[in-house]
Formats: structure tokens, sequence, C-alpha cells
């Protein structure tokens, strides 16, 4: 299963190459090449990743959702890649998916979701396919859903959904949710807004080891997140044109690593 997994050295510019890192030898000419590949990149081809993932302009990039089709065993092969075992987080209310849950950061966490133990993909009706291979399926902003920006209002914040999750402790999460309607990076995908409505947050009880180095996001609209991008200095990269794809880079004791 090695394949699923890729290590990546990424640059300050927003060049991203990926290695074996077997040994120093081998890093330092992966590093080198990492330099050469920025220079010869185009500047205007896309916006590089911000340094504040708590947000400054009241959004933040709450999570990111690694599906996955099995999730007892990526669980497992996420602490062989990075060094960090995933805490878990529970059950969803639809019965039938269930995560693990890695932070990033100070606002910023890791959702490795997938069919609970004892379920299978096809037991997820109209969204088996998001869970059919693994794969970076979405990510959500974290904002007050009364008074959202302007620059999220621009994007179609959808209806309020209500949401929660009972953790292994017998807590509850509570929270509510808007669809971003102004997006669409795929059927498969999924990006919407999130408004906590219990404490603490997830980044603060999840897993610690890793942070976060940028979220990808290859596509045509991904423009239209440029500004909302730029003044809440997050920390993600806008790459309108190339294959459509979304990427998460991060930082942890076994390296740089990149999830797809």
């Amino acid at each position: 299963m090695a394949g699923y997994f890729r290590l990546t050295i990424c640059t300050k510019a927003g060049g991203i190459i990926f290695i074996g890192m077997q040994n120093l030898k081998h890093k330092l000419f992966a590093y080198f090449s990492a330099l050469m590949f920025v220079v010869a990149m185009p500047l205007q081809a896309q916006t590089h990743a911000q340094s504040n993932a708590c947000g400054a302009d009241g959004v933040s990039l709450d999570h990111v959702i690694w599906a996955v089709p099995d999730l007892e065993g990526y669980a497992k092969r996420f602490t062989k890649l990075t060094g960090i075992k995933p805490v878990y987080g529970g059950e969803h209310t639809n019965g039938v998916t269930a995560n693990y849950l890695v932070s990033l950061g100070p606002c910023t966490y890791l959702e490795i979701v997938g069919p609970k133990k004892g379920a299978a993909v096809a037991d997820l009706g109209d969204q088996a396919k998001s869970y059919a291979r693994e794969h970076v399926a979405g990510f959500a902003f974290s904002t007050d859903l009364n008074a959202p920006p302007k620059a999220l209002q621009a994007l179609g914040l959808g209806e309020r959904r209500e949401g929660g999750r009972v953790k292994p402790d017998g807590s509850q999460l509570s929270w509510q949710t808007a669809a971003l309607s102004g997006l669409n990076f795929g059927d498969d995908k999924f990006q919407f807004v999130i408004n906590w409505l219990s404490q603490p947050h997830p980044a603060v009880t999840s897993a610690k080891g890793a942070v976060i180095v940028q979220l990808t996001i290859a596509h045509p609209d991904s423009v239209k997140l440029r500004d909302l991008v730029e003044a809440n200095m997050l920390p993600i990269v806008l790459q309108p044109a190339g294959k459509p794809n979304i990427w998460l880079t991060i930082s942890t004791p076994n390296g740089s690593v990149t999830l797809r």
C-alpha cells in the first residue's frame, strides 16, 4: 500500500517536488531540484500559501477531510507514515461513518473519515463514490455564521444545517454548517463553512505533532477563493490551471508528507 502516500519537499515559494527520502544525499538533491523548479515556475500561476491558519479577518481553515475506504487500516498507515497516532473521534449521526483526528495547528485539524468498523463503502449509498478511494475530499472554513464576512457570502452560503457527534468519552460536539454553493470542485468533493457550537475545538483535543504546510486547490473555480485566502492569510495555494485536484501537505515527525 506504499503507493497511497508520498513524501514531499515544499519550498517557501510554493514549489512542490515528490521524493523518497532515503538518505542525506537524496534529500540534498531533492532540495536543490525543488529550488530549480521554483525558479522556472511562472509567478502568476498560483496564489501561494499564507501564514495564518487561524484567519486574520474572521475566517479560518477549520479542517481538511481525507476520505478513505478502510478507516481503521488507513489510521494505522497514517501512524506508520508520520509517527503520529490519530485520535478516534467517534461515529457520525448517519450511523455509517466515523473518523480519526489529527491536529494541524491551533485552529486546524485533519479529519480521516470512512466507513465505521463493521460497515462497508456500499452502505453509504449516494455518497459511496466519495469513499471508494483515498483522497482529499474537501475542506471547511470556520466563521460565525450569524455574521459571515462578505468574502464568504460572495461564495454562496447555503442553508444552515445542525450537526453533532458523540465522542468516545460520552461528551457531545455540536455545530452548524452551510454549503458553499458557489464552488464546485467535483462531484466527490465537499466544501462548506462550519460554526462550532461546542468547545473545545477538535484541533485542541486531537493528536499533536503535525503542522499544516499548505492545502493546494488546483481547479478553475479556485480563483473565487483568492480574496478570502488573501484577506485571512490562510495556508492555501490556489492553482486555477492544470489538472483538477486537491492535496494537503503537512510537516510531521517523520518529515513532510502529502495526502492526495
